[in-house]
């Protein structure tokens, strides 16, 4: 298995076990028969569930679709949470046996999501440089991605890419200029220029990377 993705699978391997824990809190009831009494820790787990498999797997595919309609019934009996682990299973085995399509990018969007969560932690402890270097990061890579999407040389400097990206209508004028924009915080970052840009630029910076990756990455 491409070690890319195995981040994924073991989270996959952890809420499938987790989700055996929950189905053994089922617990008989006289009036409306067996339940899972510990509705804090089932809702926790569903909202995880909910989560991997929307980020990973996109809205489209079958996994999310079938899990967030057992979701939405709201489940509370040990048959619903094994309906959902064997969606969980069913996932885990198309990660790993490489049936996902566009796989290497709904995964790079997971990893990315937790890069930017280290950057963001950073910021909130008053790091703003280090998160600015790391938001450079997720910006560079995705642009990557998107030029090997593309057909596009991905071996050039981010600027470049940028450019050429902007050139063949993946996407707009605005856009190329927000990302040159956190390019050069990047670079200012990175080179010591620290007194250019301030926290408030690096969280700007954070919000909307997240949503261009989300937007290009996530499904």
């Amino acid at each position: 298995m491409n070690p890319k993705y195995l981040r994924v699978a073991e989270r996959l391997k952890q809420l499938i076990e987790e989700g055996k824990q929950v189905a053994a809190l089922e617990r008989p009831s006289q009036h409306v028969g067996p339940y899972i009494q510990d509705n804090a820790k089932l809702t926790e787990w569903l909202v995880k569930v909910d989560n991997i498999v929307r980020s990973v797997f996109g809205l489209d595919s079958a996994h999310f679709i079938h899990a967030r309609e057992v979701i939405q019934g709201a489940p509370s009996r040990a048959y619903e949470v094994n309906r959902l682990i064997g969606i969980l299973n069913g996932a885990l085995s198309d990660l790993e046996g490489g049936f996902l399509a566009h796989q290497e990018q709904l995964v790079a969007g997971v990893v990315f999501d937790s890069v930017l969560e280290q950057a963001r932690h950073l910021l909130g402890a008053g790091f703003k440089d280090p998160a600015a270097v790391l938001g450079r990061v997720v910006v560079e890579d995705c642009l990557r991605r998107l030029s090997r999407q593309a057909g596009l040389s991905d071996s050039g400097k981010a600027a470049a890419m940028n450019d050429a990206l902007r050139d063949s209508g993946r996407y707009s004028k605005p856009q190329w200029r927000l990302i040159q924009t956190w390019l050069d915080l990047g670079n200012a970052a990175a080179h010591g220029k620290f007194s250019e840009y301030d926290e408030a630029a690096v969280s700007r910076m954070l919000q909307d990377t997240e949503r261009f990756v989300a937007q290009e990455l996530g499904s």
